[in-house]
């Protein structure tokens, strides 16, 4: 897929409709209904069987009900109505938030708590780790509220913040490809383990200037050390430990052959290698660093899609559209409207149509923040998104307030 075919996509998915989507109806029974501008499947193909992660202190509750069936007398006749009738009722945003900032609050912990374990002689971090996986799954499935989190940085080791947060998208990419849940497992174990060597380069990394090339050299090698490290979780069983330590190992590898250490290419990587390579890379670009701002997630969607076949396989890409699609949560967008919003979640099948919180009117002028969910408001559409620079240029205030809004504070 390029990014020329998300335009075409994008076009399609802003065509008005014959008729206005239908809501709050039950959901009808499944229909395979086949569609060219949506790039989620079905919601039923991608829902895993019933995790055997170790349960974690308090599983993240599951707030919607399941759906009844469409009564007989004729099923949806537009792809809109049947997507529509498809969506299961939400719990009100306000719940679902406060949900997904608990669960991220102890993704945070465990990532913080894990890199500093596997700098010990020994540790016993692996299944503890793996109930903390669990949760972040079973929470995405109901809750995708839980990306939103991913935009956070932690202001003390950035490493922390970056480790939870690939963990998270990972997981997300995981789901949305369908994987089985042995695979979910081992992938997010690789995903919170895949930078563990970084601890030893922390004067590197936290350096205020861009490293040079000697200095990015010596920090490559931590993909090396990361593995070293596995063999100090005493309760990871030495079948899984194999596996495992060609994940974290080629993580920074990428399809063309430029990534590193062993230059490897195309199928020579691990297929779950990919799902948390592209999900590091994103979160990389989307979070700040002392030499560099961050970049606006759709743009960095639309860098990694032109790489697809360069730096990424197909498969990772769409996996990626799909869980976060072309506006993640975090962009700053403008409506056709004219008002500047952030948006809060997508909706799944259409990646033009998130949730999305109005901050600002036409005039980059603050106004009373309140919602909007453009799936239900097929008129009003995404124009373009808006880089921090045009906000700090037209509202030096509000530019302030929006940066210190994405650094995680402890409560």
């Amino acid at each position: 897929m390029r990014f020329s075919d998300l335009e075409r996509i994008k076009e399609k998915a802003l065509a008005p409709e014959p008729k206005k989507p239908v809501r709050a109806f039950p959901t009808p029974e499944r229909e395979k209904v086949k569609s060219e501008d949506t790039v989620a499947p079905p919601p039923s193909t991608l829902v895993i069987q019933p995790s055997s992660f170790p349960s974690a202190n308090t599983p993240a509750p599951s707030n919607i009900p399941e759906p009844a069936k469409q009564p007989s007398g004729g099923g949806p006749k537009s792809r809109r109505e049947a997507m529509a009738l498809s969506r299961a009722p939400k719990a009100p945003f306000k719940e679902l938030d406060a949900e997904a900032r608990e669960v991220y609050s102890r993704v945070l912990d465990q990532a913080g708590t894990f890199l500093k374990a596997v700098d010990q002689p020994y540790t016993e971090k692996y299944e503890a780790v793996l109930a903390t996986c669990g949760l972040i799954v079973e929470t995405l499935k109901n809750n995708g509220v839980l990306l939103n989190y991913t935009n956070y940085s932690t202001a003390e080791d950035y490493l922390r913040a970056h480790t939870a947060n690939t963990t998270i998208l990972a997981l997300a990419l995981g789901l949305e490809a369908g994987l089985e849940d042995p695979e979910l497992r081992l992938l997010g174990f690789c995903s919170m383990a895949h930078d563990i060597g970084m601890t030893e380069y922390a004067a590197l990394y936290n350096r205020a200037d861009r490293l040079g090339e000697n200095e990015f050299a010596e920090m490559a090698l931590h993909a090396e050390a990361g593995v070293a490290k596995l063999d100090r979780i005493v309760d990871l069983d030495y079948k899984i430990k194999e596996r495992a330590g060609h994940i974290v190992l080629q993580t920074h590898e990428r399809v063309d052959g430029s990534g590193y250490p062993d230059r490897l290419s195309d199928e020579e990587i691990d297929p779950l290698a990919q799902f948390i390579s592209i999900a590091d890379a994103f979160e990389a670009m989307t979070h700040p660093r002392a030499w560099r701002d961050a970049i606006n997630p759709p743009e960095a969607i639309k860098e990694l899609v032109e790489k697809e076949g360069r730096g990424f396989n197909a498969k990772a890409v769409k996996a990626l559209i799909s869980a976060i699609s072309i506006y993640p949560p975090g962009s700053i967008v403008v409506l056709s409207s004219g008002e500047i919003c952030r948006v809060l979640s997508v909706t799944r099948g259409f990646l033009t149509k998130p949730l999305v919180e109005i901050l600002l009117d036409h005039e980059f002028s603050q106004v009373n923040s309140r919602q909007l969910d453009l799936f239900e408001h097929p008129l009003t559409s995404i124009e373009r998104s808006v880089s921090f620079k045009e906000i700090a240029d037209r509202n030096p205030k509000y530019a302030a307030r929006l940066e210190m809004s994405r650094w995680w504070v402890e409560w």
